[in-house]
């Protein structure tokens, strides 16, 4: 028995060393990745830890990314795509990626062949054109059963890369700001009137499909109050889906005395820019608390309790997130004093770094 034993381990090591060896080879033989993406922006900066993580496990291969053209300008700065397509606008409450632009990038990608096609947003868009194309494998992102509790984004595409042989990856995207980005882009924000000798306190007056719970008009009072408290420039953001945000809420800036420094728009370089200068920024689950995340600066982020957003939600301890409800609302007390806790730490870790 114990001689059978013996060769039945043995076989079955050799048969695993086979299946190891063959698995190691069609991961090494990974030369030319495609991801596709035709969601929110908040949904790829969420997907970014993936694409990244691939990246460093295929420094050799060739990655083209079709997506948004916010989407395509993020894995620019985060150096994780050798090719861009971009598809349009990205899908927003204001938006779609345009049509006409998706086939013509969706056109171009069907002349070239693939060792891996990953389609990271699931949607029939792009499950019709991943059929279209040359590609030995084809990943996709399934949606989730109904009534099921939704495993959290970045978890989701992180075990789908992980049939590639990726498996280190992160839970929140970074990007590494050049130097001269950000001596280009620091020159473009003081023509907007910003200091860059004292703190800053960044601003997103929305929160996006939940202005029920948390409106545009309660950052006025809680700027104020943070202004005088910490003697902090504001900066307020308006993306293209709040049009018209800043002349709206002009009239209450100006009644409280207060003259922040407006980035309408900012692509995501100017944007990424500006927030990594900043002690902390308040605002929705919209893109720019996860280019946040992503240059590590702390976040005090509202989302819509009544609906299942958790799933979309920031990650780290850099991060508060307090869940509004239409039947509870988030109290202005409860977000200053999330401030007050990120902005305690923020300068903290500037007071350690000065010490180093």
């Amino acid at each position: 028995m114990a001689g059978a034993e013996k060769l039945l381990l043995t076989v079955s090591a050799s048969v695993s060393a086979r299946l190891a060896a063959k698995s190691a080879h069609r991961f090494h033989a990974v030369e030319r990745i495609l991801f596709i993406h035709s969601g929110a922006a908040v949904e790829f900066l969420l997907c970014l830890p993936a694409i990244q993580a691939t990246r460093r496990r295929f420094p050799q291969a060739r990655i083209a990314l079709a997506a948004p053209s916010f989407a395509c300008e993020i894995a620019r700065l985060a150096d994780c795509a050798d090719v861009t397509n971009a598809l349009g606008a990205h899908r927003s409450v204001t938006s779609s990626p345009s049509a006409f632009k998706a086939l013509q990038a969706f056109s171009a990608l069907r002349r070239q062949a693939f060792d891996a096609a990953v389609s990271l947003t699931g949607s029939v868009a792009e499950q019709a054109a991943m059929a279209l194309l040359q590609a030995r494998r084809r990943l996709a992102l399934r949606p989730s059963r109904a009534g099921a509790t939704r495993r959290h984004l970045t978890d989701a595409v992180a075990a789908l890369v992980a049939d590639l042989g990726v498996t280190a990856t992160g839970t929140a995207p970074r990007l590494a700001l050049s130097a001269a980005a950000r001596a280009a882009e620091a020159t473009s924000l003081a023509k907007l009137g910003w200091r860059d000798n004292g703190l800053t306190i960044a601003l997103h007056p929305t929160v996006g499909f939940a202005p029920r719970v948390w409106p545009a008009e309660q950052f006025a009072p809680l700027a104020a109050q943070l202004a005088d408290e910490y003697g902090a420039q504001l900066l307020v953001i308006e993306t293209e889906e709040e049009a018209g945000l800043m002349e709206r809420l002009r009239p209450e800036w100006k009644r409280r005395q207060l003259k922040p420094v407006a980035l309408r728009r900012p692509s995501a370089l100017r944007l990424a820019v500006a927030l990594s200068q900043a002690s902390v920024i308040i605002g929705s689950n919209r893109a720019p608390v996860h280019v946040a995340a992503a240059v590590q600066t702390p976040a005090v982020t509202v989302l819509d309790g009544d609906e299942d957003s958790s799933w979309l939600a920031p990650r780290g301890p850099r991060h508060h997130l307090l869940y509004a409800r239409s039947a509870r609302l988030v109290a202005a007390e409860d977000v200053l004093e999330a401030t007050r806790q990120a902005m305690t730490a923020s300068r903290a870790e500037s007071l350690f770094a000065a010490d180093d």
